[in-house]
């Protein structure tokens, strides 16, 4: 399963293959557009729908190219030769027909499909047509629409070489071209593996502009084995054709030969040439290495910025690419190319379980560290057999740590006075301005999650590494370590520079004979045809707040999860017929308890239209993350992801002092007890604070029952692991705040088995862009594609001034809600 929600591929895989072949004798109509082999106007895409149908340029965007040849065997036969490619909506190509004492006819030709909606997609093209002869040069155009309501059927339309009557009035009538108008019907009973057509077109005379009705055309197109393909067409004037077609890894090569219904013994014969995405592969042999680099941010939603490097790839699809690894027969092994982690430890050990999976298949890895090699960057190492050092580099397995910062005291001397109630104890966030110290209810906490974070980080280390816990801790007591010394320690396998890790290790890690693929899977072939069957992929990423979310502004940054969003990005799960589940990825701190409520409330709606919604933690759900959590059918936790904190708190902070020491004077005037309670300029007295801890104290009563009803927990055992508590995600489990330990992808399949989806039926993922539905507006990504490759390359690395400037931004996002559910700290891992 991956993601519809994606970036266009980067490259187009594979060479185009050339073929060459004479064939039987034919007559070649005049035309300006090549024969193509058996194809449909309905339900073929690829580069060839330009001489057939731009629309459906829309439906599949993945690059590819295709050659045709076509001959008879006549003395001086006349030939076609063709070639066309696409990449992305956008398509062109050039046609030649001539020979056999006919004079030469050269046709340059383009198209562009866009899509209206989601089904249905519009396209246009464009013949620049040029026989031989002077002056009599003209252009055509074709109008296309298609419309694939389900993933067995399709219809299309198209009007082509729009005018040529009219605008061939000069060109003699051997020269002259049709306009025509067809539709067509395409039924698909085994998805890709079989297709049936039929169409019929109104062809209009360019001497006398009379129409009338052509043949009415059937199409097969049928799949017997991955990789081959067989194609045959039948018209009702008892003209026909068939051919095959095999793939030889992104390229393929074909054969087709057509009967003309008014001389059955003038056929002619062809070959093509394709290149491109495909699905299957007849030549796929084995000792495929694939090969991952983990070195750029890999966010939710990746956008890019003015400033900011965008990677083209989401952590979604990153770690769809490595789980197809793990379970294709056909590689052999993986190589973790790690130039710098910039994970939290729960998405570390995603990516660990997929490299331990890996090997339970019985495919070697090898972990390759780069420069950056830090706490993490080891952790996810050591899920190799194999690991390997620059021999310039060093290693920084330090231990992990954590640190609170308190501003009472700095507040106190600007006249600064916080005011804030909370629930409970643990709910530690407030301290940060109430305190100069950690509570002791806090300090507890902080010791009893660091614990388990660095117990479960050295565990691991130690598992892969085949020594003791002990003596992970007491390497780490002598680090950080050189190449030279981390190899001497045993930390790593060898010293090698990436050429030589390529050329010679590999060789004897693997076989002589293997395939390195870089970046596998990046480029995948694109359907074109909807999924009966979606799990759509909801993100709760950031700081939680009322209003849409955000994302990295100008000089880039994080993101935030606003309510209306993610609300309606729930309604349209809720709403599409073709999803069937729903996995909600909370990677979130929390923020405003009223926006954390909707969100709630949406997860509810879902499920009550029977479509099941799983949670799956990431680094971070707690607070209002675990409060849009709670009600979901399963949560599945990381081990060291951060959850819990149960817990609210709200107040303000009185400058009363501050404005006296700038000589600022403020005058109240209001009109109700309450009124001005919220004013910074003044404290609140015994009445209003009472009121606010009132506030605090319902929301906190709300917060519980949520958790009650949700987890199926009575109102002692909520009590007894609320409190505002931070949990590690084993700990959650271990007090019922979590159903499984797993990945994102143990929560995927947890969501097909809910929904009662079939095991071995294609089920897409689909995820849905911030503010403009089910993917990007057009002009953002022509945007991107205009100015990204011009600042990439310049594009600095956020400084830690822009990150805190990206956690202000996220608290001003709360200035207007009285009632806060987040954590009080940030954790990052080095």
């Amino acid at each position: 399963m991956i993601p519809s929600c994606r970036p266009l591929p980067r490259r187009c895989c594979g060479l185009l293959l050339l073929s060459v072949l004479a064939a039987l004798s034919g007559d070649i109509q005049a035309q300006e557009r090549p024969d193509l082999p058996a194809w449909s106007l309905a339900g073929d895409d690829g580069a060839g729908a330009l001489w057939t149908n731009p629309a459906n340029l829309a439906f599949d965007p993945d690059p590819s190219m295709m050659l045709l040849y076509t001959q008879d065997t006549a003395t001086d036969a006349r030939r076609q030769v063709s070639w066309t490619s696409n990449g992305g909506p956008l398509a062109t190509g050039f046609a030649y027909r001539g020979g056999g004492g006919e004079d030469a006819w050269w046709t340059i030709s383009s198209g562009l499909g866009m899509r209206l909606e989601r089904t249905v997609t519009l396209g246009l093209g464009f013949g620049w047509q040029l026989p031989d002869g002077e002056d009599n040069n003209f252009v055509t155009w074709d109008l296309g629409l298609s419309w694939r309501p389900l993933d067995w059927i399709g219809a299309s339309a198209a009007a082509r070489n729009i005018g040529a009557s009219q605008s061939t009035a000069s060109v003699p009538a051997s020269k002259g071209v049709n306009s025509d108008y067809a539709a067509g019907l395409v039924l698909r009973p085994r998805e890709d593996r079989l297709l049936l057509g039929v169409e019929g077109a109104l062809d209009q005379d360019p001497t006398d502009g009379r129409i009338a009705l052509d043949a009415v055309t059937g199409t097969l197109r049928w799949e017997p084995m991955s990789g081959l393909r067989l194609r045959a067409s039948g018209a009702s004037d008892l003209s026909f054709s068939a051919g095959f077609e095999v793939q030889l890894g992104g390229s393929g090569v074909g054969m087709h030969g057509w009967v003309p219904a008014d001389d059955p013994t003038a056929s002619s014969a062809g070959a093509y040439a394709s290149a491109g995405l495909a699905r299957g592969d007849l030549s796929a042999g084995r000792d495929r290495v694939a090969q991952f680099r983990i070195r750029d941010p890999t966010p939710y939603q990746p956008v890019s910025t003015l400033f900011s490097r965008d990677t083209q790839e989401s952590y979604l699809r990153k770690l769809t690419r490595i789980r197809e690894a793990v379970d294709d027969p056909l590689v052999t092994g993986i190589v973790l190319h790690i130039d710098q982690t910039p994970l939290s430890l729960a998405q570390i050990e995603e990516l660990r379980a997929l490299m331990l999976a890996a090997r339970e298949n019985g495919k070697p890895v090898v972990a390759y560290l780069d420069e950056a090699s830090s706490n993490g960057a080891y952790l996810l190492a050591t899920a190799a057999e194999k690991v390997y050092l620059h021999p310039a580099g060093e290693l920084d397995i330090i231990g992990l740590s954590m640190e609170l910062q308190f501003l009472r005291s700095t507040l106190e001397m600007v006249g600064i006075e916080p005011q804030f109630a909370r629930r409970a104890e643990y709910k530690g966030a407030v301290e940060m301005y109430t305190n100069t110290e950690a509570s002791p209810a806090n300090a507890e906490q902080m010791n009893a999650l660091l614990d388990e974070l660095s117990g479960h980080w050295a565990t691991n280390i130690a598992a892969g590494r085949g020594i003791s816990v002990e003596e992970v801790w007491a390497l780490v007591d002598h680090g950080p370590f050189s190449a030279d010394e981390a190899k001497e320690a045993g930390l790593v396998d060898g010293l090698a520079y990436p050429d030589e890790l390529e050329s010679d290790l590999l060789e004897e890690l693997f076989s002589e004979d293997h395939t390195l693929i870089e970046d596998y899977g990046l480029d995948r072939d694109t359907s074109g045809w909807p999924s009966p069957r979606e799990i759509a992929v909801i993100y709760v990423d950031g700081t939680i707040h009322s209003g849409e979310s955000s994302t990295p502004g100008f000089f880039g940054g994080g993101y935030t999860a606003g309510s209306d969003t993610v609300v309606a990005q729930l309604r349209q799960a809720r709403s599409e017929d073709t999803v069937k589940a729903v996995v909600l990825r909370v990677d979130s701190p929390g923020g405003s308890a009223f926006a954390s409520d909707e969100i709630w409330r949406a997860v509810e709606q879902v499920q009550e239209k029977d479509k099941p919604v799983i949670v799956s933690m990431g680094g971070v759900a707690a607070s209002g993350g675990y409060y849009v959590s709670a009600g979901a059918a399963a949560v599945y936790a990381n081990p060291s992801t951060i959850t819990g904190s149960i817990g609210v708190y709200g107040g303000k902070i009185n400058i009363e002092g501050l404005y006296g020491k700038l000589g600022v004077g403020t005058e109240l005037y209001d009109r109700g007890r309450m009124s001005s309670m919220w004013s910074l300029s003044r404290p609140l007295d015994d009445t209003e604070y009472a009121a606010l801890d009132r506030l605090i104290g319902e929301t906190y009563r709300r917060f519980k029952e949520k958790v009650e009803d949700g987890r199926d927990m009575d109102a002692g055992q909520v009590e007894e692991v609320a409190r505002g508590r931070v949990w590690s995600g084993s700990a959650a489990q271990e007090n019922g705040l979590v159903d499984e330990l797993g990945t994102l992808h143990d929560a995927i399949e947890r969501a097909q088995e809910e929904a009662g989806l079939p095991e071995g039926r294609r089920v897409d993922l689909v995820t849905y862009g911030r503010q403009s539905g089910a993917d990007e507006a057009l002009p953002r990504r022509v945007v991107r594609a205009l100015i990204g490759p011009l600042v990439a390359e310049a594009a600095p690395e956020p400084s830690p001034l822009v990150s805190e400037l990206q956690s202000f931004d996220a608290w001003l996002r709360l200035a207007e809600d009285r009632v806060w559910t987040v954590l009080p700290y940030r954790l990052e891992v080095r």
